[in-house]
This record gives structure tokens, sequence and C-alpha cells, in this order.
């Protein structure tokens, strides 16, 4: 594992997708860093005006389509490293990894689809290490904390190791239409439950090995479904484990039935202010010992781009080595939960 530790140093940073919801937040959180994005994407106005919005008037914006491949890889030029913030990068995703990739620039995203971090992985790691660039894909407030503390938590038992993580709200309310969107692409992957780890590899069917789990502040168990948590993919690159599934509230996978183009463009773009969370994360020792880590955040859509802006400027230092890494891979895991406390957002590690 490399360290990468950001610094004060002010780095180029580009954005695709600035004009969204998560979009506002990268640039809010990039000013406050005193750092001038360069806004990529195909409408100049709204990229103009999302960058005015934030008191970022004179940042750069570059004009290119998803379907343009030179013109992105132009539009990337110069920039240390490039956040790519998309619904459905199952469906979008690649056009803006490949241009920032041959344009020399490091890149992490905010995906959360195990089908898209797979492809990443096995398609593009080559073509990484060739470009001397860092791709660290899938950089959420649920895929990081569930790589990080899946690293740490391993490494205080003995291995193999067996995990078992899930999100859970701990305030109610509506996420956004772009991550409906992002359900809706992959609908049939998230109805069955997605890849968990078993053998030495990948597998597809089964149900969750664990059916429950008591989250924190609870005192009755909730009743889960096996999920496509992508730390089931990321967790295995680096740390000792026999077994590890994504699991959700099953209640969820019951709104999923019914999930429609529709109903998506029903939707409000905007998600519930302050959706407060648990990323917890259950590892099992061979040895007989348990122990949870958790990550709590404020924020479930603001905390993903605060995570996103701290992944870019720490690559854009340029310490990870050349290649597609997990966070685990490029980042020191403590180092990196700890830089998110000014944001409210915590992590604890305990035996059970």
């Amino acid at each position: 594992m490399t360290t990468a530790n950001s610094t004060d140093t002010v780095k180029t940073i580009a954005i695709y997708g600035a004009t969204g919801i998560t979009g506002g937040s990268l640039l809010t959180e990039l000013n406050r860093r005193g750092i001038t994005p360069i806004l990529v994407g195909r409408n100049a106005d709204r990229m103009h005006a999302a960058a005015a919005a934030v008191g970022l008037p004179a940042a750069e914006v570059r004009v290119a389509d998803l379907g343009e491949h030179d013109a992105l890889v132009a539009a990337f030029t110069g920039a240390d490293a490039v956040i790519s913030s998309l619904p459905a990068y199952v469906d979008h995703g690649e056009a803006v990894l490949a241009a920032a990739i041959d344009a020399g620039a490091h890149y992490t995203d905010l995906s959360g689809e195990q089908l898209f971090l797979k492809r990443v992985f096995d398609d593009y790691a080559a073509r990484a290490v060739r470009a001397g660039v860092t791709a660290v894909p899938g950089i959420t407030n649920s895929n990081l904390p569930g790589d990080l503390l899946g690293y740490l938590t391993s490494r205080r038992l003995t291995g193999p190791v067996e995990i078992t993580m899930s999100l859970v709200g701990t305030k109610e309310g509506n996420g956004s239409k772009g991550s409906a969107q992002t359900v809706l692409a992959g609908l049939d992957w998230f109805r069955s439950g997605g890849w968990h780890f078993q053998d030495g590899g990948l597998q597809t069917g089964g149900t969750a090995r664990r059916g429950e789990m008591t989250f924190p502040g609870a005192t009755e168990p909730t009743i889960v479904s096996k999920f496509p948590q992508p730390p089931v993919l990321t967790i295995p690159r680096h740390s000792d484990v026999s077994y590890v599934e994504g699991v959700l509230e099953t209640a969820f996978h019951s709104q999923l039935s019914g999930l429609s183009a529709e109903i998506v463009e029903s939707l409000p773009n905007e998600p519930t202010p302050g959706l407060s969370y648990d990323f917890v994360v259950d590892a099992f020792g061979a040895d007989g010992r348990a122990v949870r880590g958790v990550v709590s955040g404020p924020d479930s859509y603001v905390d993903s781009a605060l995570m996103a802006v701290e992944a870019a400027v720490r690559l854009a230092d340029g310490a990870a080595e050349a290649g597609v890494l997990t966070a685990a891979e490029a980042f020191d895991a403590e180092g990196f939960l700890d830089a998110l406390a000014p944001f409210g957002i915590t992590w604890t590690i305990d035996e059970r």
C-alpha cells in the first residue's frame, strides 16, 4: 500500500458533471480549499452558472461531450486529476475514465455500481499503468468507508476473515433523481443482489450468509438481504478474506419491484438534505473473534463529494503507484478517515 497525504499545494482538478447536485458540492469543497477547478461538460452556460453559484466566477469552462473522445482528452489535458460525477456509470462512465487516462490525468469518480467497477479494474488497469496515472473509482459514502474499514478490520483479526457490510440511513428522506437513474440502469443487477466474494472469486446467486444485523443504536436486529455493495470487489484485492458480502435492509428491496422510468422521471432532482448514515462493516476472524467498523456521517451526498475531493487532491500529489487501485491500495486508510473529521464524519472499530 502506498501512502498519499493531502497537502496545501494547489493542484489543477477537472470535474465532469459539475452542474448536478453532487457537482455543486464538489465545487463548493474545491473552492473552500482554494482550488479553482476546470469544469468540463456539454453546456457552457450551465457550467458558468454552477461555478458562479459557489463563488468561482473565474473558473475555466471547457466544452466536451461524452461521445467526443478527442475533445474530452483535450479538455482534461493539463489537469492533475479528474473527478467524474455522473448518473449511471455503467452506461456513461467509461468515456470520462478513458479520456482522463489518455490525457495523463489521475482519476476518481463517485460510481456505486459493481458492474462498472469490475469493468474499470479489468479493462483499464494496463492502460493506466502505461500512461503513468492512478485511477481510484467508486469514492462514495459507502464504497470508500467499506473498502477502508474492510482493510482495517481484517488486520485486527486472524485470517481468513469473513465480512458483511451494510449502509443504513439514520434520517428518513428521499435520494436524488440521479441515484434512482443509476439503480434503474442496473435494475436487474440490484434486484439479484449482485456479487459476493467466496472461494477465491466473485459469485452470484444465493442469499445473505448473515440475514440480520443489529445496527448502531438499535436494540433489535434488522432483517437484511444481499445487495451489490462495490467493496465486495475491492476488499479481496488487499485483504485476507474468505467471504465478503454486501447487504441492505430487506424493506429496500421491495421498493425496487415497481421502479420504472416513469417513476424515476417524476422524482425530485435534489435529495432530502442531511441524509445522515452509518456504514457498518462486521468482520469475523478465523479464530472466532469479531470486530465492527463504523463510519458515520451527516449527509450522504455532500459527504460523497467531500471524499471524492480528498481522493482527487491526494491523487494529484502523485504518490500512489500507477494503475487502477482501490482506496486502501492508494491511500493510508487511517489517515484518510481522520482527514474527514472536520466535516463531522467519524469512524470507530470495536471488538464485539
